[in-house]
């Protein structure tokens, strides 16, 4: 029987800092001061700074020289180029996952479906995001590749973290829900060129919704 070693102190510091970024608690462009994140955490700052350098290998952190680490920040033309290098990839793994095992594929989706539903009702905003990633993380799950995989794995922290932060309005979040609804829906029906115009326009409102947080912030 193995037993795990515990996390490096870098890494524990790593999660802690990428959990900050995903949901919020950081916000875009921020500064991270290691000083700061070494007393929240109780981890000294030779692994904080540890952690930053392999989150910014990641994308989640920008540093920069003589000024400091800082939560990433995306140009308009940055949104764009990742919502259609999102959509290739995950209209890619739909068509593999149907290929594989449609039955596994639209079981979870309704699965999940059914869990967005609940987090909403009890307003439980954390859990819906989750779920949500949950939801298009599944098309990978299923699709039997493991390069869709891959390339996916190296946006998905970046993807999340502008969903929490696209998400907030409360429309935004009914929006989603009823997309999910009709992607799974139409999927079990066999419609499968009409839930890719739906996960369409879906993924590409991110181009649109950034826009307008950017200007929101700007005021």
């Amino acid at each position: 029987m193995q037993i795990k070693r515990p996390d490096s102190l870098s890494k524990i510091a790593e999660t802690h800092i990428r959990e900050g970024i995903v949901k919020g608690t950081f916000g875009l462009g921020e500064s991270l001061q290691e000083t700061k994140l070494s007393a929240a955490t109780g981890i000294s700052k030779t692994p904080i700074r540890e952690a930053l350098a392999a989150l910014k290998l990641q994308g989640l952190v920008q540093i920069i020289p003589q000024r400091g680490a800082f939560v990433f920040t995306l140009s308009q033309q940055d949104v764009v180029q990742l919502c259609r290098f999102r959509l290739i990839l995950e209209t890619a793994a739909m068509d593999q996952a149907l290929d594989e095992n449609a039955a596994a594929l639209l079981d979870e989706l309704e699965i999940l479906v059914a869990k967005m539903a609940t987090a909403r009702e009890s307003d439980e905003f954390e859990q819906y995001l989750k779920l949500d990633a949950d939801f298009h993380d599944v098309f990978f799950k299923h699709c039997g590749n493991s390069y869709l995989r891959d390339g996916y794995r190296k946006v998905s922290d970046i993807v999340r973290t502008m969903r929490t932060h696209l998400s907030k309005r409360p429309e935004r979040t009914a929006k989603s829900f009823n997309e999910h609804q009709a992607i799974t829906s139409l999927l079990r029906e066999g419609k499968v060129k009409a839930a890719k115009t739906v996960l369409k326009r879906q993924i590409t409102r991110g181009e649109r919704s950034y826009a307008d947080l950017i200007a929101a912030e700007q005021e």
